[in-house]
Order: C-alpha cells, then structure tokens, then sequence
C-alpha cells in the first residue's frame, strides 16, 4: 500500500482525486477521521501539527517556588499528541504501508509537520521506505511532477522548524509567566510577551509616542488659476513651501497678470510593470480591498488549497525557467478573464517583470487553475482577481506616458504645472488595481500671455507620521528581519487578541503600552529587534546546515537568561508599575448616582459587568454579557452625554462587538421593557430613568418606601409599580428563555439570523415557550423556519413547555424523564389514560403513578380517578379478559376511562362508556350480558 501523508484534510482529497486520474475515489472514516482510497494508494490529512512540545512535567504550576519563571529557559521538552485520533490512524495505516509520501506544505512549518509525520511513521514502521514530494501547486502538473521526482525530507529546514518552535516556547513561557506574576494578573488577564511579538508591539507603541510628541509646524502655499480655451488650469510656485508667512504674502502680491510661458519641456516616461507578488507584497495588495493581513492570507490558503493558486507563503518574486507560463494562460482562457488574457498573449512582454528577491522554494503566487466567482464566492473570488491580474500584469509591456511640464512668469514670481497622458496603456489594460490617472493640458507656446483668474495662498500644518496599517506593519517586520512570511500576520492577529493595539491603523491600548514601557525601561533587549533578526538569521543558517538546532537554542538561552537578569533586578518595580498604570484600563468614568467611578469588573468564570468603585456604599451596576461573548475593555471614544468612555467585547476569531456607551446601551436596550409595565406611562419612565433606575429587575426588587421617595408618588402607586414591574420581570425571563431555545435549535445561514426570525414571531404574538408549543406551523415557516425545523422546534417546545408545568406540579425529574420517554409529555395525558396504563408504559410502581395522577387532576382541576391497588388490577384485567369478545386493546381502552374491573364494567353506563373509551355502545351492553349471566349463574351455584 503506498501511503500519502498531506498537510491537511482538503489537501489529501484533491491530491488523491488528481492522481487518481479519473478513477474513483472512495472516502472512508475511521474514528471520524477521513480517508482517500484509489488503487493501491491511501491519502490522509493531517490537522497541521499533530503533536506539539510543551515543558516536562513539573512547570504546570504558575506559582511553584521551584518550578519559576527563569526555571523555564532551561526546562526540557517533550512532544504531547494533539490530534490522537489522526495520530493513532496514521500509525495504523503505517504498518500496512510499503511505502510513505509526505506532501506537505514545502516550507519550514511545512517541513517540520512532514517530520513530525516521519516520526510517527518510523515508530510504527521501522523498515518502510519514506520519501518526500515538494509542490507548488495542488495541480495535476505540478503533483504529477512532484510524486515522479520525489526526494528526501530536508532535515536541516525541519531543524530550523524545530528550533524556532523550542525558542518561541521557552521566550514565550518564562516572559509570559514573569510578567503576568509580577503584575498579578492570571485567567484572560495574562499579559503575553513573546520573542517577535513584543518588538512588534514596540513599533507601534513607538510610532504612538512619535504621533503625541510630534509639533506642528506652519507652512504656506502659493496656487493660482488661469485659463485657457474656456478651461481653468492650476499652477503652483515653484517655491512649494513658504516657512515664513511673509515671504508667502510678499510672492502672493507680486503675482500679476498676464501669466507668461515661460519654458514647455515634452517628454516620454516608462511607467514599468509591477513585479511577481511574494507574501509581504500580496497581502500590501488585499489590504487595498479591505481584507485584513490574517483574512488576506487565510483566503490565500483556501485558493491554494483547492488548487487555484500557487503557495502564498513564499519570499520569491521571479519566475523560474520550470514555470509554464504558457500553459497557465491556456488555463486561464477558460476564466470569466478570458478576453484580458487573450490580450496578454497578443502583447505579451518577452521576459516577466522580475523583483530584487529570488529563491527555490516556491515561485512567485500566481494563479494556477480557472474559476468563476459562483464557485468562489465574492470573497475569495476578489482574492483570485487580483492573484490573476497581477500574474497578466507581470506579463503585459510596460505602460508609456507623455509628459509635459510647463514653467510659467507672473510679474517674476515663477509657477509650475504638470501633465501627463497615457500613450501607451501597457500593464494598466489588465491591472486596474493600481489606478492610472490623466492629467491632460493644452498646447503652450513659449512668450504665450494667459490672464489669471485667481491666486490663493493656503496655511498649512505638516503632519505627524501615520500610524501603522497591517500591510505596513509587515512591510516593516520584513525589513527589520522581525519573524517570517509565514507567521507575521499572526502575530499582529495575537497582538489583537491579547488586546494590545485595536484599530485600522493600528494603535496601542493602554495595557499593550504600559508592558512594553515597562520593559524598555528594565529590560529593553526584549523589545528591540536585534536580538529576534539575530536569531532569525541563524535559523537561516540551520536551514544551510552552517549552523545547528542546539547551538541556536543554546544561544537563544543564554540571551534569554541576560534579559531574565534585568528583569528580576526589578520585578517589584515592574510590577507595580504595570498594575498602578493599567488600573486604569478598566474604569470608564464617572457613577452618575454617586459620583465614583465606574470600571469594568471581570469576576471568575464568564461573569463581568461594570460596578461602581464605592460599593457597598453605591450599588449601581451596569450588566454585560457573558465573557464567552467577549472580553470586555475600553476604548478611548468617549459618550457625550454622560462621558464614559465606549465599552468593546474582543473574543478570538471573532469580530469585535462595540458596545459603545454601557450607560446608553443600558437606557436604550431596557427602555421598551419599562414601557411595557400598563403603571408606567412615557412620563413615569423618563422619571424612573432619571433616578438611575434602568432595568425592570431593579423596579421589580426596589422598596415600596424607597421607591415612593425617590419618583415622588404615594405608596400606593410605588406597590402596583412594584407588583406590575415583577409580572413583566416573569413575561421577559419567558421571553428569554424562549429566545435561548431557539438559538439553540436553530443554525444560521445567509439571509436568515435569529434576530429576524425572532422579530417575525414576535409580530405574530408569540414570545415565549407556551405560545410557540401551540403555534400554527404555517406561522413558523413563514417566520423562515423551513418544514423539518418546523416539526422539531414545535415537538420540542411542546416536550420543554409541557415539562415545565409538570416540574411545577410537582412530577420529579426522575419520574418525567420516564413519562416523556413512553410519550406521556402533556399534563392532560395524565387524565385521560388509567393509572395501570401508565404505570405498563412506565416501568414505575402503580402507587407512584397513582400519586403524580392525583397531583395533575387537582392541579387541572379534575376528577382524581380512584385508586387501586396492584392486586385489584391484575384480578380485574384478568376478569375483563374472560369476558367474551373482549381483547387486549379494548381492556386497555377501558382501563383508560377508569373501568377495572368486571364489577365497574357491569355498574357503568353503556353510554358514557363507549364516547369516551372508543367502543360501541352496543359491544359495551353486549359485554354487560355476558358479565351478569355470568354472575346469575356463579349466584345460582352458590
């Protein structure tokens, strides 16, 4: 059997339906993991890295006197499986094998995970031939290629992998936990330090103090207008910026008409072809579609994946000869950009466009297959266009420009102005990402005279440096050597997460600030670049086999331990810095009841909300929704109205939810509550609002007398106020409840939320579980609940409903789980059938079913049936089955309206009888015949 081991699930499908060459391909699962069966072939995805290392045991504990901080640089390793299950199959189909492909990513990652996987081969297999194809991309050349020439692992570039996973562990670890104990902070609250991410939030922090210590300074510039032909035309000075107003004054009134050319300079320019994208250049491009870096690459992968482009991660920005250029533009005709490539092919340049860098892992990212944007979606197809169009526009000539620059006199003051005309559009006829603007200008002929029409002056600032933006942030990592192709944009995506910058540009929070001053004044290796381009660079080396994994982690120790040095001279210090300083990333401004200050407060578990500092004295709070929604900060907009400032929910891979104003989102979201209470009219409310009282909970538990005194009404209107608030506060934990059931229920999908479907049943009247238990299913369906949910959400609401009031009415839980399993889930289910019936279905004794009987007939208000015994019931049934004609259904029918027995039957009425148990009159006066003669003749006997 030949094994093929791909980096990921998708990757091991495409790989065996391409080699599989038109034959079938057959999935099967194994403890749910999936599989690609063709021939004699098996493939199979890996999860990324299925085994991980982590510290020996022993570091677990943050606080152990022994196991600290430092103790970490030194610590040993071990690999822990992550993925056991695809663990445990890969050594399984390992000792089938005769022979083992690894077809992951070619890169350093991609190079350790194939190790990883040739570990675990060699473990189960020791004498199995392993060998290696290197791809691309996931195309039927290219992997055709790549499993006929396929090589050896490269174990000094899976080296390097491991060396910098055990260096980013130990920096990682040790910081993490030193900085996180100094400050006291534990849980969500950690504060993350790490090799390339500290540097990196170093930058920024930087280019922040730049921004606030940065000075304006005046400058003025000179424009005018004159006209030509009917058109008015801009010049500007040549001087560009004045420094001194009055020298910008005294150009301004020597400025007179007539305006005089001077000198006309006609010229050609080379607008040339963009370069090939590698990684950093691709994701600058996508940030100019609005994709993120992380959404950018991660997009990138899923193309690449499914075979539409070529690897994305990668530092190469020229072509190689082994490119067939040609036959991806044959591909490409068959793309909704069928008549832009037939274009290139016509006016294709003789060599690509090439950049400065140039290596032999991957190509340049170009496109690799066709695809249409119904197969993609908006998206991903975006991604594609601009993928595609870059790879034409490296193609097509370059663009030619004509050029004209005009030098002008008015009265000795001299004025420029320039234009330029796209001759030749070139690259531009298939790249319109990069914009070609036209500045067209008459005919000048020098001594011309023009009249001016106006000359302005304006004041101006000079302007701070911007702040970063995710494309250019990587920019700067690439130039400053700060991590790798691969993982940048994930360390700007942690500094987020962690809550360390926010915004597009990127900018510091107070806590991302106040760690990396703490540690520029103590320790301030850790975030500067040197040390991480150092490092970076000798994993280079490893890759190169000039240098070795222990001697770069050998290395990496020593500077770690240097820095460990400053930083326990002066861990008191950094702590209290860091916890005096960031006290304040919590609070938002001032109580409106007490005047203290109200912060956000993150309790254990999920639980936070806003309180005031002066509790117990002042009790106001504000609710937030559980932390699984996201972790609550502030940020630094702040409400007019009441000054605090907006309050944000950041949870991992998810986008930020703003809050905005907590006290606004509270009036606000609470408002249609309160004027649902019938005693409270619009007035009554913005009183009650005003007096800080926000929610109907706060109403509902407020004091008849503190309430009366704080609305100025009687006592009397304060207890109906009370009494009504408490009736709403039960219809809107109905409600929620209601609201918890369907979310649980129901998947979203495009076009359809729950917020919608909730607003269309609410519009219908239903809002909670004992209406949506007895709704119309045409109501549900035109909700947008489709026919299968339909049936489910209704049987359920039924079951949970139902279960509710029989909880109430006091049926244990043991018990009702017993009465929903043999169906019995409706209250009335217990007056209508016999307690013996019940008791059969049940598997429970007949005096417990008779108990809880008893309980839902007086709840419901109906005849509690007799009781029996078990005996009476057995004698009885026995009795009834003597009774000729009559069978077992029809006992049990009988047994439903309470007739037990031979003597209940004889005594009933035939006609009450057959309406409710189901069985014509005349067979009940027929059975009543039988029993008497029956009992005449045992009379005569006796």
């Amino acid at each position: 059997m030949h094994l093929i081991v791909a980096e990921k699930n998708i990757s091991a499908r495409r790989i065996a339906e391409i080699l599989a060459g038109g034959k079938r391909v057959s999935e099967q699962k194994d403890a749910g993991v999936p599989t690609y069966h063709f021939g004699d072939t098996v493939t199979v995805g890996l999860r990324g890295h299925v085994v991980e290392i982590d510290f020996e045991p022993g570091y677990q504990n943050w606080r152990s006197e022994t196991a600290t901080p430092r103790s970490l640089i030194d610590a040993k390793t071990i690999k822990v499986p992550t993925e056991k299950k695809i663990v445990s199959l890969l050594q399984k189909l390992a000792k089938k094998a005769d022979r083992v492909t690894i077809a992951t990513d070619f890169d350093t990652e991609g190079e350790l995970i194939g190790k990883e996987a040739y570990e675990l081969v060699r473990a189960a297999n020791k004498k199995v031939t392993i060998d290696r194809a290197r791809f691309s991309a996931i195309t039927a050349q290219e992997l055709s290629h790549a499993f006929a020439n396929t090589t050896e692992l490269d174990f000094a570039l899976a080296a390097a992998g491991e060396a910098r996973q055990s260096i980013d562990l130990m920096w990682g670890a040790s910081l993490t936990r030193f900085i996180s104990l100094a400050a006291r902070r534990g849980g969500q609250n950690i504060l993350s330090v790490g090799r390339v991410q500290t540097p990196t939030l170093s930058m920024i922090v930087d280019r922040e103090k730049e921004i606030e210590a940065f000075v304006p300074e005046k400058y003025w510039q000179l424009a005018l207008d004159f006209e030509k032909r009917g058109e008015v035309i801009e010049a500007r000075h040549t001087n560009g910026r004045f420094h001194e107003k009055a020298a910008a004054e005294q150009a301004r009134d020597r400025t007179q008409s007539p305006l005089i050319v001077k000198e006309v300079r006609i010229g050609t320019k080379q607008d040339r072809s963009p370069s090939p994208f590698d990684t950093t250049t691709y994701i600058v491009a996508a940030a100019r579609l609005g994709l993120s870096a992380a959404n950018a690459m991660r997009i990138a992968e899923d193309l690449y994946m499914n075979g539409f482009i070529s690897y994305p991660r990668t530092d190469n920005t020229v072509y190689p000869p082994s490119l067939d250029i040609s036959g991806i533009l044959n591909t490409l005709k068959n793309s909704p950009f069928k008549k832009d490539v037939e274009w290139t092919i016509a006016h294709r340049r003789p060599v690509p466009t090439r950049g400065k860098k140039s290596s032999t892992d991957h190509p340049p990212i170009h496109p690799t297959g066709a695809a249409t944007r119904e197969m993609l979606g908006d998206d991903a197809f975006r991604v594609y266009e601009l993928v595609l169009r870059r790879f034409l526009a490296t193609l097509a000539p370059d663009a030619q420009w004509k050029t004209m620059k005009v030098l002008f006199d008015a009265n000795g003051e001299e004025y420029t102005t320039t234009g330029g005309q796209l001759m030749e559009s070139g690259w531009h006829a298939v790249y319109p990402f990069s914009e070609a603007r036209e500045t067209l200008l008459p005919e000048f002929v020098t001594g011309e005279k023009l009249p001016i029409k106006k000359v302005t002056l304006d004041e101006k600032e000079t302007l701070p440096p911007a702040r970063y933006t995710q494309s250019k942030l990587i920019q700067r990592m690439e130039e400053l050597g700060l991590g790798t192709k691969s993982t940048r944009h994930e360390v700007i995506a942690k500094l987020v997460s962690r809550k360390y910058v926010e915004g597009a540009p990127l900018r510091p929070t107070l806590v991302g600030r106040v760690v990396t001053e703490s540690l520029e004044h103590h320790a301030d290796t850790i975030t500067k670049p040197d040390m991480t381009r150092t490092l970076e660079s000798h994993m280079q080396l490893i890759k190169q086999s000039q240098r070795t994994r222990e001697d770069v982690i050998r290395e990496s120790r020593d500077m770690l331990h240097r820095a460990f040095d400053q930083l326990e001279a002066n861990e008191q210090v950094i702590g209290d810095d860091i916890r005096n300083r960031t006290a304040e990333e919590m609070n938002l401004g001032k109580c409106p009841v007490c005047g203290g200050t109200l912060a956000i407060k993150h309790l254990r578990g999920n639980t936070q909300f806003i309180g005031c500092s002066r509790y117990p004295e002042c009790s106001f709070n504000i609710g937030l929704p559980a932390a699984q929604w996201g972790f609550a900060i502030r940020t630094d907009e702040k409400c007019e109205k009441h000054g605090l400032n907006f309050v944000r929910l950041v949870r991992k891979g998810a986008r930020p939810w703003d809050i905005g104003c907590p006290l606004c989102h509270q009036i606000n979201s609470n408002r249609e509550s309160l004027e649902e209470i019938p005693s409270a009219d619009k007035e009554l409310v913005d009183r009650i609002q005003a007096c800080h009282i926000y929610t109907v909970a706060e109403l509902a538990h407020s004091t008849t007398e503190d309430l009366a005194k704080k609305l100025g009404i009687s006592s009397e209107k304060a207890a109906i106020l009370t009494r009504d608030a408490t009736v709403v506060l039960e219809k809107l934990r109905r409600r929620s409840e209601c609201r918890k059931f369907m979310r649980d229920r129901l998947i979203p999908r495009k076009g359809r939320s729950y917020a919608k479907i909730l607003a269309a049943l609410k519009d219908a009247g239903i809002t909670d579980l004992s209406l949506l238990a007895k709704a119309d299913p045409a109501t549900l369906k035109k909700a947008g609940v489709s026919d299968a949910e339909t049936e489910q959400l209704l049987s359920d609401a039924k079951t949970v409903y139902h279960s509710q009031i029989l909880k109430e009415i006091g049926i244990p839980a043991v018990s009702l789980k017993k009465y929903i399993a043999a169906g019995i889930v409706e209250p009335e289910a217990f007056c209508t059938q016999s307690p013996a019936s019940l008791s059969e279905k049940t598997g429970m004794s007949l005096s417990t079913v008779q108990k809880h009987v008893g309980k839902v007939c007086t709840y419901l208000k109906k005849p509690v049936p007799k009781k029996f015994s078990k005996l009476q019931i057995e004698r009885g049934k026995k009795q009834l089955l003597a009774v000729s004609g009559l069978s077992t259904p029809q006992v049990e029918k009988l047994f439903k309206v309470g007739i037990v027995d031979g003597d209940a039957l004889l005594a009933a009425d035939p006609v009450s009888v057959a309406a409710a148990a189901g069985i014509p009159e005349q067979k009940i006066r027929d059975y009543q015949k039988v029993l008497k003669r029956k009992k005449d003749t045992a009379i005569i006997q006796l």
